[in-house]
């Protein structure tokens, strides 16, 4: 887990750091039992992002819609696209491999215009393909092979790329069939962009003093509106969605760092060390010195 606020571009889009920007496609496994309240917060970035649910049954949110996913199900989240996902039951890990890529894997040309572009200025959010049906199991098979290659060996990035273009052909096939219904983005535009502006606000500034004025001031939003947004996309409170990552932040910190437990409650926004360690235990069963000490 990165440490340290999230990195946004000019449009206030969160950046995912490639290992290799030349080559800008990331595999990851997530594993939502070790995740604070078993939920990877909501957030947005500019990649196409793809899933494998090879353990346990995920709510997976695009924006307000919440799609179900059992083991062996994929989703598909369409770029710019606010998301988050949280584990159905406390007792039984989700376990989420992923793919994503942003549209610059592909630059300009008649391949990205005639293939990709259509795609991202679809009102399209995204969906999910169960495991029975015929795309839903060449989809897990591809995600499967993709997160299986090592990048150290040769022809790595030639493999990739013909694994992403069978996934993006599958996508599209799948996109294209008949009486599909997928949840669009067209009416609802103004309030995710809301959220985004609130949530890209909170990674940068997530080590000061954030008030819900601070929010609403620089969303241009009223106070109502802030929490009723805020509610609709994350399932919180602003101040719970701030504490929260905050939390977050500050266990990352606690497994990669020498710093003391005051100092990384400060650099984590909270200005009381005792109030640090009770939300700190509230959310993850031990006190930070206790959580550092288990790692």
């Amino acid at each position: 887990m990165q440490a340290g606020p999230v990195k946004t571009d000019e449009h206030l889009r969160e950046l995912i750091d490639y290992k290799d920007i030349s080559f800008p496609l990331e595999t990851w496994s997530d594993d939502y039992g070790t995740f604070l309240d078993y939920t990877m917060n909501c957030h947005w970035h500019n990649s196409f992002e793809f899933g494998l649910l090879v353990e346990g049954d995920l709510d997976f949110y695009t924006g307000e819609t919440c799609l179900r996913m059992g083991k062996g199900d994929c989703v598909f989240v369409n770029a710019n696209v606010l998301h988050m996902a949280r584990q159905v039951h406390p007792e039984e890990n989700a376990v989420l491999i992923g793919v994503g890529f942003p549209p610059s894997l592909f630059p300009g040309g008649g391949v990205f215009q005639k293939y990709f572009q259509p795609v991202l200025k679809m009102p399209l959010q995204g969906f999910c393909i169960e495991a029975a049906s015929p795309s839903g199991r060449r989809m897990a098979q591809i995600l499967q092979e993709i997160c299986e290659l090592k990048d150290e060996e040769s022809g790595y990035e030639l493999r990739c790329l013909g694994l992403v273009s069978e996934l993006w052909l599958t996508t599209l096939e799948y996109i294209s069939g008949e009486n599909r219904a997928f949840d669009t983005r067209e009416t609802k535009q103004r309030h995710g962009d809301v959220v985004k502006r609130m949530i890209s606000y909170i990674q940068e500034h997530f080590a000061d003093n954030i008030t819900i004025r601070d929010l609403t001031e620089y969303a241009h939003v009223s106070r109502s509106e802030c929490f009723r947004s805020f509610r609709r996309y994350t399932g919180k409170k602003p101040m719970e969605y701030i504490n929260e990552y905050r939390l977050i932040q500050a266990a990352g910190l606690l497994k990669e760092s020498d710093l003391s437990v005051a100092e990384i409650g400060s650099a984590c926004g909270f200005g009381s060390s005792s109030y640090f360690g009770k939300l700190f235990k509230e959310k993850y069963g031990v006190p930070p010195l206790g959580y550092r000490q288990g790692m």
